[in-house]
């Protein structure tokens, strides 16, 4: 997926292959394996994924969202910009108060370099305040990275105009953490719980956002809004052009709607009830990656005619554990 400076945060759900019946959105425990793991206090359990936006609420069919609504979600600063003009040119998540899951090749890019600043709580890229029919948020925060983590498998396979990433995932550790958690800044869950190791997302409705192009042409505007949109693929239809469903998701949705340039690094989101103190909890289980289109032949669109592909975050839980320090 090519990355482009867009102005506001735009968003879809993605209707993909995941779960069938309700039910199968409460996830009671987390895998043991997980809670062993030396690492696991680093983790937000109780602070994770929840927002003050009620779920019942939200607006599905490309009508506007609310301010708040993705508070994990973390724009990452052109670094070729004066800090304070920059534009977000990929996404990311907030998975505690010191790190953010992107894309590998958001963070390792030819034309940005390094990632050296990110902006949490953001909504309207030029706005200080932003604000909707309902309320104003507090002031977006701009924080300085640290380091850059690349996964180490990270590469890319095939002809460079339909390059397939692989392991297209990495970890920005801020120089500095976090000091609070409000409504418009919190972390995102890891997907740790039990029932989703080794699950398929077939049926599962999703979501995913960014601050990406709003058309599916190189020139395309973007869209001054948050909005969402439905996106559907089955297991089967990824299966039969994508050779590594063990470590992507596929989702696509109707013609025009899609992750789109600008939205790599972002979210692909996943809302289960908990048995914690929120009755819905938000579950990162994929990192936009790049789009795939039907048609090789087709170069005038950069997505709409795509399927988006996902980096599968269970695949990498380990990984990501292995990694953050304190």
């Amino acid at each position: 997926m090519q990355n482009s400076v867009v102005n506001v945060l735009s968003a879809v759900i993605a209707v993909v292959s995941l779960c069938g019946a309700a039910d199968r959105y409460h996830f009671p425990s987390h895998d043991w394996g997980y809670k062993k793991h030396p690492n696991w206090s680093l983790l937000p359990h109780n602070e994770c994924g929840f927002t003050e936006i009620n779920r019942k609420h939200k607006i599905i069919g490309g009508a506007e969202a609310y301010i708040g609504q993705f508070p994990w979600m973390v724009g990452l600063l052109d670094p070729n910009e004066p800090i304070k003009t920059a534009q977000i040119f990929c996404g990311g998540s907030l998975i505690n108060d010191r790190y953010v899951v992107s894309a590998a090749h958001c963070s390792l890019s030819e034309r940005y370099g390094l990632v050296k600043y990110v902006v949490l709580g953001e909504h309207y890229q030029n706005t200080v305040e932003d604000c909707d029919d309902f309320r104003c948020s507090v002031p977006a925060i701009t924080m300085r990275v640290e380091e850059n983590i690349i996964h180490p498998a990270y590469r890319t396979v095939g002809h460079p105009k339909h390059a397939i990433a692989l392991n297209d995932i990495s970890l920005l550790r801020l120089r500095d953490r976090v000091a609070n958690y409000n409504e418009f800044i919190r972390p995102i869950c890891l997907p740790t719980f039990t029932s989703l190791q080794g699950e398929s997302l077939d049926g599962c409705d999703l979501e995913t956002s960014g601050w990406g192009a709003m058309g599916p042409y190189k020139a395309s505007p973007s869209s001054d809004v948050l909005r969402w949109v439905h996106v559907l693929i089955s297991d089967e239809e990824c299966s039969t052009w994508n050779p590594y469903m063990l470590t992507q998701i596929c989702a696509k949705a109707d013609e025009g709607a899609d992750s789109c340039p600008g939205d790599s690094g972002g979210p692909l989101m996943a809302t289960v009830l908990s048995t914690t103190r929120r009755s819905y909890v938000t579950v990162l289980v994929g990192v936009t990656s790049y789009g795939s289109s039907k048609d090789e032949y087709d170069s005038s669109k950069t997505c709409g005619s795509h399927i988006g592909v996902y980096t599968k975050v269970t695949q990498y839980v380990d990984w990501i554990l292995d990694t953050i320090r304190k």
